[in-house]
């Protein structure tokens, strides 16, 4: 578009540069947070690892304890659920929509086709009913800074759809957090898991004794592992949509920049054609009189 008239061209760069003030809020607001929640990752580690730690030193010891949780049947699953962790807000770039596509792909393929589909996060959940998918739109969470609670309420809700029968088998699509450059949605599957998942026993010292039997601090520790795992999951997920925000909103203040340098110059061109236009009529003004 022409923009020869300088007041419409002030007027477009009053506009971006109030879109650059915004750009960079946002960026100072999700860059404040990302150490955060860099720290809520490790810290969430050693906590996941100890009980994977004891399942896998107990399941050594006892091999004949059996749980629903711990199994390699997932591809005989006949009433798979999935958890898809999206967000509430935009201006992250393409944090959502690779999300979305991806989530797409794999909950539409043969082996994985849902029963039921949880999603955190409106955007997500609206994209995903709109594909047609089974999204269960009786419980939405809302996406904050991630607890331990929020993932007690969400591992609460997926054990109670497998004691129900509902499913039999549950995995997660989430966006896993690398670096701020490497950013990727995955699937992972929460259970049942083969036991080899749980990781290495390491030295197992036999005259350990699980009380009150191996059987029932099973059973107390699967909601904790499922908790501790979605907990972690929501962390990977918070931490990457801070990062795309980030980097979108670098991109964001970058462009917008480059507009105002361009739009400067049209202006100064336009502000210049302007006065040499009046100097020429004053000039033609005055040879008229003075013929």
């Amino acid at each position: 578009m022409s923009m020869n008239n300088t007041g419409e061209i002030k007027a477009r760069m009053k506009s971006i540069r109030q879109t650059v003030q915004i750009a960079n809020a946002q960026k100072l607001i999700a860059a404040s947070r990302i150490g955060k929640a860099q720290k809520m990752l490790a810290d969430s580690k050693p906590y996941h690892d100890n009980i994977r730690q004891t399942i896998a030193e107990l399941l050594a010891l006892h091999p004949e304890v059996l749980t629903p949780f711990v199994g390699d049947n997932w591809k005989t699953s006949l009433r798979p659920g999935f958890l898809v962790l999206s967000s509430d807000t935009g201006l992250a770039g393409g944090y959502n929509s690779n999300l979305v596509k991806f989530s797409e792909q794999e909950l539409t393929a043969n082996a994985y086709k849902p029963v039921t589909v949880l999603v955190q996060g409106h955007l997500g959940r609206d994209a995903l009913l709109r594909k047609g998918l089974p999204v269960d739109t009786t419980k939405q969470w809302r996406v904050s800074v991630p607890s331990m609670r929020d993932a007690g309420e969400i591992s609460k809700f997926i054990l109670s759809l497998f004691e129900n029968h509902t499913i039999d088998g549950f995995g997660i699509i989430y966006t896993k957090y690398y670096s701020a450059a490497k950013l990727e949605p995955v699937r992972e599957k929460l259970f049942p898991l083969p036991p080899e998942s749980f990781g290495d026993a390491g030295i197992i010292h036999s005259d350990v004794s699980f009380e009150p039997s191996p059987e029932a601090v099973m059973e107390m520790l699967i909601p904790k592992y499922i908790k501790g795992f979605i907990y972690g999951c929501l962390i990977h997920s918070w931490t990457s949509e801070l990062a795309s925000r980030v980097t979108a909103m670098d991109n964001a203040i970058r462009n917008g920049r480059e507009m105002l340098d361009k739009l400067n110059l049209a202006y100064n061109r336009a502000r210049q054609a302007a006065i040499t236009q009046e100097i020429t009529e004053i000039v033609a003004g005055a040879n008229a009189l003075a013929e």
